[in-house]
């Protein structure tokens, strides 16, 4: 997330039950930790009609907007006093349209959105909002995790990748990101080593440190020498496994990219990036193939 100052700006989008406390949190961690205001936005559908079970009711008028407004100051009484923040209730089609619109007139650096507990365990799961997001978005989508979003300060960024070529999007965000928000950086290769002989592991991992390293920019050259950067991977029978090895601290913050079909430059993740999502215990940033700069938040392909 670069721009000025004055320019930074986060939109979160907020529903009245625990996913929309969840970005709350985790937007808050990232303010805490780089200079951003939060745009806290509720979007109504423009249809007149209520939909059974949802969290906003599609009536504007009347006592359903009074309570519309409501949960938009219950939302902003989350936020404490010294993080700048405001309220905007947009109405549109449907909430994945309503969320890019307001991103797009703020100017916003990226979207945070709560996903769908899969689970006890309380994965993560795409629900409808957050898949067309990631096919539509032109700015990242930052997913918080059910019940694990309120993390603190972001203490490093790790860029999650594959061992094809194809992955400069993420790893250029990345770098950029870890640099602007003065955190430690992780570039991650995560291997499938079903069906490969031990020389065929060994060879892909050593192409994917070479290849991390190849694309670090001066800056990241120089969190390397000073120990705040390092290029690593991990290997499974799938990307499940592969993933579940990867150890997390407080103030994690995962990165993966856009698919190779993404076209012009919005969000679109593909089955692998899917599959990864489902074992991610920290929130994760998946970012336009486009989209690198200092400090916002971006290839799992």
């Amino acid at each position: 997330m670069s721009e000025t100052a004055a320019a930074r700006r986060l939109v979160v989008g907020y529903i009245a039950t625990d996913r929309g406390r969840d970005a709350i949190a985790l937007a808050i961690s990232i303010a805490r930790s780089i200079d951003i205001e939060l745009v806290v936005t509720i979007v109504r559908p423009e249809s007149s009609t209520v939909i059974a079970g949802s969290a906003v009711p599609q009536d504007g008028s009347g006592i359903v907007a009074q309570q519309i407004d409501d949960w938009l100051d219950e939302a902003l009484a989350l936020i404490p006093d010294d993080i700048p923040a405001k309220g905007v209730i947009h109405i549109a089609a449907n909430e994945s349209k309503g969320l890019m619109e307001v991103a797009e007139t703020e100017g916003a650096l990226g979207i945070v959105i709560g996903a769908r507990a899969a689970s006890l365990m309380r994965q993560l799961r795409i629900g409808t909002v957050a898949s067309a997001l990631l096919h539509s978005s032109e700015v990242p989508v930052v997913l918080a995790p059910p019940g694990r979003s309120d993390i603190g300060p972001i203490s490093r960024v790790t860029a999650l990748f594959g061992a094809r070529p194809g992955a400069n999007t993420l790893i250029g965000a990345a770098v950029a990101s870890a640099a602007g928000l003065g955190v430690d950086l992780r570039l991650l290769s995560l291997i499938e080593y079903e069906g490969l002989y031990d020389d065929d592991v060994a060879e892909v991992t050593e192409f994917a440190e070479q290849y991390g390293g190849a694309v670090l920019a001066e800056r990241a050259s120089e969190m390397l020498e000073s120990g705040h950067a390092a290029v690593t991977s991990h290997v499974g029978a799938d990307i499940e496994e592969a993933a579940e090895r990867i150890d997390w601290q407080p103030g994690d913050l995962a990165f993966i990219g856009s698919s190779r079909l993404g076209r012009g430059g919005k969000v679109a993740i593909g089955a692998r990036a899917r599959r990864l999502l489902r074992v991610l215990p920290v929130p994760v940033v998946v970012v336009p193939r486009r989209a690198v700069s200092p400090d916002r938040p971006s290839d799992a392909n």
